[in-house]
């Protein structure tokens, strides 16, 4: 509220009871002057108050009214902050506008009441035809702000409406091509796939019998068994329309061809063409003389005189058919139960008065794009994706990401919904012992009411993966791993014929991390390179040491089948970042690793790791792939290569496709013995530390082989020590179906040597 010196000098107008301003229009009641102190709304009263205040600037009492019912309103003059800047819209320095209130309205709705004011701006509220429009003051409902209202936030609101108005700034040049939708309690849903160009034939009808429970277009030969009232929809495209043109609401036929008229729109020439078919088809005569529900489509046209947008409006007569508004237009005749086409038969103007409309607010269909507008994402492309294991992670990522747009995938699983899976699954009930992909497909293609996700039953792996998989696999953009199947990921990573890259998403073992394993563009982190990053993570970071440590389970079988024990409030947020992460990494350039641990309090800590590539070389049957960081921590320790060092490697492996992963080598023993042309390993602390690195990363980084380096002046070239303990190595790690691996660093680069039954081959690094 604004109490400040007035910045004109007129006398401040005042009509007390007896001097009614014409309020005409508002409710189609008769109203009585009342005085101020008479009236029982506490709103309307405080603004009377504050209207009648000398110091106050924003506006001066008029008159207080009241009707025979509760309706009260208060008709004050406010003033408009103009200057002398040029005006688009006739808005005036001082405006007479009624505030009105009763027990219905949450907050009061203001009419302007100067005979000549503009009707036709953006942003006032429609009206059925001859009553007055209400200002549109609030882009929120009127529940949702009904807690800030005051009379003195309602008057500069009205001030800065009309000054925003009168300049023709109300409208911000974002907003959508798009008049004001009818003030409707009945609302109709169009269907997502609703194209305006088409002539496809609907039925309508209630949701459900509520009395105002939305309505719905099914296709007219849907087989829709059901008792509520049913309208056949008649579809109307009109010629474009200048955007901005606000039109009256018509309570019936006659006053609905007014106002298209007004907008230049011949309706009587489009609802003749409705009765160009063939009359003589039973559908089509049925359809006629059905409940009429008219559905008009009219293209708008910007400022450029380009079309822009389109707005749709629905009007619902149960008492009207098409039929009966063709007779009153002289268009048609029924004369022995044959429906007929009249030529120049005069209008029945009192039989159109007579057909009442029933304007509907009209909603479009839940689709893709609207999915991702409503979530912020217009921008985002629509990228055809493939989920591997739709279980409870990936059934509940996949739906959050449909109802973020992203609607098409290919869902591949070979599993059905048990009765325990329901404590996560995103199935709902009524699907025990159904094929999980299948329910999950249903339900993405139930939200957008046409085919978008495929569901493929089926597993992958092996020459017997089915050729719709394989084909799926290879046409998609990305492919979303949740199936925490190392298997799948290995042959994802190095068999499967695609090029999209993969990304794996699984939950610890305990439900207490999200982990996300990323190959990135060209799928440079394949071959298992991303999944040994992750292994590698584990063992170096003292946070993550129980990370696959197991916290609880329940046995749902036999001995072998138990289920983790998570709660879905945590599996709902770790599904949420799963689905927000699929979404900002659909452009990742690098392999990567990412690891969200959650905290009993519900805090999340990220931790976001970039995985360079490994170098690789090939030695018979053996691929041997070294970390960087291990080529790194080698050279460093040979320093300037005054005395020898080494230490054992660490690493991963994968008997199936016969390849070694190094990932770390370990620093030299306390108790090792070392000289310029010596090196003998020490064993102090070793077996500590391969036992760590196997319990915390579950076996999977284990003891591979040694390291060590040569002297400065030196090449990698294996003395008859080195192979002597390269033999040893070898004899060892036989036991375990892999080669005996040493490392050595001389001034030529890391020599990578591999012996597996007696036969040794070789290669250098260079670096």
């Amino acid at each position: 509220m604004f109490l400040r010196q007035r910045r004109w000098s007129a006398a401040r107008p005042h009509r007390g009871p007896g001097m009614a301003a014409d309020l005409d229009g508002i409710t189609g009641a008769t109203f009585q002057d009342v005085a101020a102190d008479a009236l029982t709304d506490d709103g309307l009263k405080a603004l009377a108050d504050l209207a009648s205040r000398d110091g106050y600037e924003g506006c001066t009492l008029v008159s207080c009214h009241r009707d025979d019912g509760e309706t009260e309103v208060v008709v004050v003059e406010v003033y408009v902050e103009l200057g002398q800047a040029a005006r688009v819209n006739d808005v005036r320095e001082r405006e007479a506008v009624a505030v009105v209130t009763d027990p219905e309205r949450a907050i009061p709705s203001v009419y302007p009441l100067r005979a000549e004011f503009p009707q036709h701006l953006p942003h006032m509220n429609l009206n059925y035809r001859g009553r007055r429009r209400s200002l549109c003051l609030f882009d929120a409902r009127a529940e949702d702000i009904v807690h800030l209202y005051n009379p003195a936030m309602l008057i500069e609101r009205v001030r800065w409406w009309m000054q925003k108005s009168a300049f023709g700034e109300l409208h911000g040049v974002d907003q959508p091509l798009d008049p004001a939708l009818a003030p409707s309690f009945w609302s109709l849903v169009l269907p997502p796939d609703f194209d305006a160009t088409t002539n496809t034939f609907y039925a309508a009808l209630p949701r459900t019998n509520h009395l105002i429970s939305p309505i719905l277009l099914w296709p007219w030969d849907s087989e829709l068994g059901t008792d509520v009232q049913q309208y056949a929809c008649s579809h109307i495209v009109t010629q474009p329309t200048a955007h901005g043109a606000m039109i009256d609401l018509p309570a019936n036929v006659a006053e609905l061809l007014e106002i298209y008229a007004e907008l230049d729109v011949d309706l009587t020439g489009e609802i003749r063409k409705l009765f160009d078919g063939d009359l003589t088809d039973p559908k089509l005569r049925t359809r006629m003389q059905r409940s009429l529900l008219l559905l008009i489509t009219t293209p708008l046209t910007g400022a450029d005189g380009t079309v822009g947008a389109k707005t749709t409006r629905a009007f619902l007569s149960p008492d009207t058919s098409l039929l009966d508004v063709g007779k009153a237009l002289g268009i048609a005749s029924d004369e022995g139960g044959a429906i007929g086409r009249l030529v120049a038969v005069p209008t029945d103007e009192d039989a159109l008065k007579a057909q009442r409309l029933l304007p509907l607010n009209v909603v479009d269909g839940f689709t893709p794009e609207m999915a991702r507008t409503t979530s912020g994402r217009s921008d985002a492309p629509n990228r055809k994706l493939v989920a591997i294991g739709v279980g409870a992670l990936g059934s509940q990522s996949v739906l959050n990401l449909a109802r973020m747009g992203q609607s098409k995938w290919g869902l591949i699983d070979q599993d059905f919904v048990a009765p325990h899976n329901l404590a996560r699954h995103a199935a709902p009930g009524h699907a025990i012992g159904c094929s999980k992909s299948e329910v999950l497909a249903q339900e993405i293609n139930g939200l957008f009411q046409k085919e978008e996700a495929i569901a493929l039953h089926a597993g992958i792996g092996g020459d017997d993966t089915p050729d719709d998989v394989r084909a799926a696999l290879s046409e998609a953009e990305r492919v979303i791993d949740f199936t925490a199947s190392v298997q799948a990921a290995r042959w994802l990573g190095h068999d499967a014929d695609m090029q999209a890259p993969v990304s794996s998403y699984f939950v610890n073992p305990s439900g207490t991390a999200l982990v996300a394993l990323h190959e990135g563009a060209q799928r440079q982190g394949r071959e298992g390179v991303v999944e040994m990053a992750y292994y590698a993570a584990l063992s170096e970071t003292e946070a993550l040491t129980d990370h696959l440590a197991t916290s609880g389970q329940v046995r749902i079988g036999s001995c072998r089948d138990v289920s983790v024990t998570i709660p879905q409030s945590r599996m709902a947020l770790i599904a949420g970042l799963a689905a927000a992460d699929i979404q900002t990494t659909h452009t990742q350039p690098d392999a990567q690793v990412t690891i969200w641990s959650i905290e009993a309090d519900g805090n999340v800590s990220v931790d976001r790791r970039t995985v360079d590539p490994f170098r690789d070389v090939t030695l018979g049957e053996w691929t041997v792939m070294v970390a960087p960081r291990v080529i790194a921590e080698i050279e460093i320790a040979r320093g300037d290569g005054a005395v020898e060092t080494g230490g054992i490697l660490l690493g991963g492996f994968d008997l199936d496709r016969r390849t070694l992963y190094v990932t770390a080598a370990l620093p030299c023993p306390s108790d090792s013995k070392a000289g310029r042309s010596y090196f003998d390993r020490g064993a102090r602390g070793v077996q500590d530390a391969i036992a760590d690195v196997e319990r915390t990363t579950m076996r999977h980084i284990t003891y591979i082989g040694e390291w060590h380096t040569h002297p400065a002046g030196s090449t990698s070239a294996p003395s008859s020590l080195d192979r002597t303990l390269l033999n040893w190595v070898a004899d060892l790690r036989q036991l375990f179906l892999m080669p005996g691996l040493l490392l050595i660093l001389g001034d030529d680069g890391l020599r990578v040597i591999v012996e597996k039954a007696g036969l040794v081959e070789e290669s250098i690094l260079t670096i």
